[in-house]
């Protein structure tokens, strides 16, 4: 592997939320420079592309694959944990919580609930608790609204990251007690 190879490789081990141009930018490479390293990194099963639908078209992020863990441990560069959620999962936590930052809140991700778990993200500001769960349609929903109703939030919202995520969030709520917090249904749409 070349010099550049080895430094866009550590990036994206490093930082795999930053957008293409964030990272040429970072290493200083030309767009031209930049788009043929990403290709030859992804031809050769080192990084793997992740697109990610957003109200204006896609993002697309990279990672590492299982390969690009092993090369990266031979190269000593750092492959963090394999993430348990997904990057698309993470980048929208990451959304929610600087659209909710944006609007004066304070926010504490994985937020320990006793004995239940963790949310996604808490936002608070003036007595005001918000859960936010980002749901991606590959979780048990029901169970992760009977655990944020439980909680004691004020209000709990589900961004929904997809159409599949929507419907299935919406008949979780749909069947959630009358007599529990507000529950939000937002979708990707919301916070891109």
């Amino acid at each position: 592997m070349s010099r550049e190879e080895i430094r866009f490789l550590a990036d994206v081990a490093a930082k795999p939320l930053s957008t293409t141009v964030s990272r040429y930018q970072r290493l200083n490479l030309s767009r031209r420079k930049g788009n043929a390293i990403r290709q030859d990194l992804t031809k050769a099963g080192i990084i793997e592309a992740v697109p990610i639908a957003t109200r204006s078209g896609q993002v697309v992020l990279y990672q590492l694959s299982d390969s690009g863990r092993s090369v990266c441990n031979g190269l000593a560069i750092d492959p963090s944990r394999s993430p348990r959620p997904s990057l698309g999962h993470r980048y929208w936590v990451q959304k929610v919580a600087d659209h909710f930052e944006n609007d004066g809140y304070d926010i504490t991700h994985e937020y320990l609930i006793k004995g239940n778990g963790a949310v996604d993200v808490v936002a608070e500001r003036a007595g005001e608790r918000i859960a936010i769960e980002v749901e991606t349609g590959k979780s048990d929903i029901a169970a992760n609204l009977r655990k944020l109703l439980r909680a004691g939030f004020d209000r709990v919202i589900f961004l929904a990251t997809d159409p599949g995520a929507l419907t299935a969030c919406r008949s979780a709520i749909q069947a959630a007690p009358r007599d529990c917090p507000p529950v939000e249904l937002r979708s990707w749409l919301d916070v891109s």
